[in-house]
């Protein structure tokens, strides 16, 4: 197959003109211009020796490949730069190029005439070439999208190329110039390193005295592998060691990369899962290529329109299973949320929602009448006075936990957006979660709430998704399959929460599950901010759930523990049902409204701190529209009205390790000298009446605070835990801590002060208050 002459795949544009093809030899005129620098993405053995070779003075900057899953400034140093340093060292590449090298060219490298170099701790994604003569101070910058390779000038491949050429152009010239010299140059450094060059020159050494010739002529270089493995080493722990902290000294790089190299593997395995499906994508459409074409004919052509359409179908689903496609069609709830379309004049929330038909998004929200505001709020309060009436054991500030919820479904459509507004540093977006976990004991009504905040929000209760029947029990790989199908349902682009019953408590405990999800999910969000659906779930408490710290930190955990009194169930199911009959999403729309108002104010506050916790009250300016509310409707502000965060998942935490000191106080052991306890956690085994997860339960629930020497107290057979600060927490008397001194009055028949001289009387000083006293009062 022959290409069009008439197009025109190597573009070369002279000075503004237009210009014949040049070869490469005349762009790289060596006869002309005697000295190169240069940013380029890729530079060949075979180019350098054909076109470069006659320079005086060579200096090549390498580029930093991109990487898709660098997001922070600090992930383009860790992920994009100092990765691609590291990887082009182990896999030997300088060592290849300088071998590809001619003899005369290797020598001009040892000599420091021609340099190669990177960067390792800066993205360089530059590309330019400067040629000089500076006897003539003739100048040629050359721009565009070509690389140093054979490859970018084949006229006959099918891409294109762009190439700008400015000859004594010098304010450009002077202008890049500086700006590879101040700014590039300082963070580069040499590909050709030290220990390549002292092995090449060992070599040549040997080999002149082997001829017996001061300077052997044309003896090349070609290390063996054990010398270049020796060398990949020891540049790459030198890049490490040192070039990391030299541009961090020199302040190139802020000291805070040690904190990003530590935290580079955090988000890891969900780039692996897009590294997997892109294969298997690449494999999709190689396979509908290949089968596009008819597979036996002599002349190969490409099948009808009707076949190729039928593969394509085909091809869409064929990595997908039967019950992978029905799990997929479990998720049918769509909200999306589009703050650059959003205008409050014209009533547009920014929110859209398909339409019945399905064809086009339409607006979500309206305002509400203050009629209507009030039946929305008596609605909830009929929802809240069923849980009062029919709950064993009920409190205002347990009931707390219903509406805490309604609040948060509320506001989940705009948390990828608040989370941004409320976060001055990106880690601070793991304040505002993602996720809200109800833990409930059976029969305490969580999946009714689930129902009801449903119908709050969308006007059905037809949302919700069983955990446990996403993918039927006898499926291979049960687990890991329900958690793909969780996070490609959160995934869709939606805001409206993800809505799951009854999650089953490995997705918690094992890291492999809650930690991929959850972590990485709000990784992904703190570093690359945009809308991925909330979930909102409950589980069962059963006075044993645990989750991993990370997992903890990045959830909202609310705790409903109590049950529905069992001789009222039947009254109660007759009244919620009645209640339900009443709900709509009316105050829902007028919500919407509203958050997004406050969202378009930069007036806004987002930074409201619980006083007692010190977590960020991400539903401060939810909670503020819901009290405007019960002013315009003339209610008063209700008793189970949460004013701050719950912090559920500590309180419980703190609650099991209560309970197991009180009751197992023998088996903390004192340590004098440390003012520590140290506690066997393999105590807590099946044989002693525990669960079988009870170990990684308490371990979990144990703040690292709490622990002496950080994270390392909470690991092995013993914990070693903080006594005093550990006897505030769970708020037991400490046993160890010395008694304060009392002072009592004297008996009547003992002489008065007041009679003694003032020398003989002593008063007692008032002991001071230690830190801890200080800090816990």
């Amino acid at each position: 197959m022959v290409n069009d002459p008439s197009l025109k795949k190597i573009h070369i544009v002279f000075n503004g003109q237009e210009t014949p093809p040049m070869k490469i030899s005349q762009l790289f005129d060596a006869r002309r211009f005697n000295r190169l620098t240069a940013v380029t993405g890729n530079v060949t053995a075979d180019f350098f020796n054909r076109y470069l070779s006659n320079f005086i003075k060579v200096e090549l900057a390498l580029q930093t490949p991109k990487a898709s899953d660098a997001k922070t400034a600090d992930e383009v140093i860790t992920k994009e730069a100092l990765a691609n340093a590291l990887l082009a060292v182990a896999n030997k590449r300088p060592a290849k190029l300088f071998e590809g090298l001619t003899s005369s060219n290797q020598a001009n490298v040892l000599s420091g005439l021609f340099t190669v170099e990177m960067s390792p701790v800066q993205a360089l994604h530059s590309r330019f070439y400067l040629l000089s003569n500076h006897e003539t101070h003739d100048t040629r910058v050359i721009l565009g999208s070509i690389d140093l390779t054979a490859d970018s000038f084949d006229k006959d491949r099918n891409q294109f190329e762009e190439v700008l050429v400015f000859d004594n152009d010098i304010r450009l010239f002077q202008n890049l110039s500086e700006h590879f010299k101040k700014d590039i140059r300082p963070v580069l450094r040499p590909y050709f390193t030290d220990n390549l060059l002292k092995a090449a020159q060992a070599q040549l050494d040997e080999g002149a005295k082997d001829q017996k010739q001061a300077v052997p002529e044309n003896q090349v270089v070609i290390l063996d592998n054990d010398t270049t493995d020796q060398i990949a080493a020891a540049d790459m722990t030198d890049i490490i060691s040192h070039d990391v902290q030299k541009q961090m000294d020199a302040k190139i790089i802020p000291t805070t990369t040690t904190n990003a190299m530590r935290e580079v593997t955090t988000a890891r395995s969900q780039t692996k899962d897009d590294i997997a499906r892109d294969v298997k994508q690449h494999d999709t459409v190689y396979n509908l290529q290949k089968t596009s074409v008819s597979p036996r004919a002599a002349k190969p052509k490409i099948k009808t329109r009707e076949k190729i359409y039928q593969q394509v179908q085909e091809a869409l689903i064929s990595g997908m299973t039967p019950q992978q496609r029905q799990a997929e069609k479990k998720y049918t709830t769509f909200l999306y949320d589009r703050p650059m379309e959003r205008n409050l004049v014209r009533n547009n929330s920014g929110l859209y929602v398909p339409n019945d038909a399905g064809t086009h998004p339409i607006p979500f929200g309206k305002l509400a009448t203050t009629s209507q505001i009030r039946d929305g709020l008596r609605s909830i309060d009929a929802v809240m006075k069923g849980y009062q009436k029919f709950v064993v054991d009920y409190t205002d500030d347990y009931g707390k936990r219903f509406y805490e919820a309604i609040l948060y479904t509320f506001t989940a459509p705009f948390l990828w957006e608040i989370r941004q507004k409320a976060s001055l540093n990106p880690e601070d977006g793991n304040d505002v979660p993602n996720f809200l976990v109800l833990g409930a004991t059976a029969g305490s009504g969580k999946s009714t709430l689930l129902r009801i905040i449903n119908q709050l929000t969308w006007n059905t209760d037809r949302s919700l998704i069983d955990f446990g029947t996403i993918y039927p029990t006898e499926t291979v790989q049960r687990k890991a399959k329900t958690v793909e199908a969780i996070e490609h349902y959160m995934k869709q682009g939606s805001s409206y929460p993800v809505l799951l019953d009854e999650i089953e408590p490995y997705f918690f405990q094992q890291d492999q599950y809650s930690r991929h999800l959850v972590v990485d999910t709000m990784n992904e969000l703190v570093n690359n901010p945009h809308a991925i659906a909330p979930l909102i779930g409950t589980t069962n408490y059963d006075s044993g759930f645990t989750m991993l710290r990370e997992t903890a930190r990045r959830t909202y955990y609310l705790q409903i523990d109590k049950v529905i009194n069992d001789q009222l169930k039947g009254e109660a199911n007759k009244y919620i049902y009645n209640v339900r009959q009443t709900l709509d999403n009316t105050l829902f729309k007028d919500f919407v409204m509203r958050m997004a108002n406050l969202l378009e104010d930069d007036e806004t506050p987002w930074r409201d701190f619980n006083t007692e916790n010190g977590r960020l009250d991400f539903l401060s300016n939810t909670r503020k529209i819901f009290r405007d509310y019960y002013q315009m409707a003339g209610m008063d502000v209700p008793s189970y009205f949460a004013d701050q965060i719950c912090d559920d998942f500590q309180e419980s935490s703190r609650n099991s390790w209560a309970k197991l000191y009180v009751t197992q106080a023998e088996d903390f052991k004192y340590r004098e000298a440390d003012k520590s306890l140290l506690f066997d956690i393999s105590k807590l085994n099946t044989f002693n009446g525990f669960t079988a997860d009870s170990i990684e339960k308490y371990r979990n629930a144990l703040p690292i605070e709490l622990c002496v020497d950080g994270i390392n107290g909470k690991r092995g057979k013993f914990v070693e835990i903080k006594a005093p600060e550990f006897f505030k927490w769970i708020g037991e008397r400490n046993p160890y801590e010395t008694p304060q001194p009392v002072h009592t009055e004297q008996p009547a028949t003992k002489i008065e002060n007041s009679k003694l001289p003032s020398s003989a009387i002593t008063t007692e000083k008032p002991k001071k208050r230690g830190f801890w006293a200080r800090l816990f009062g």
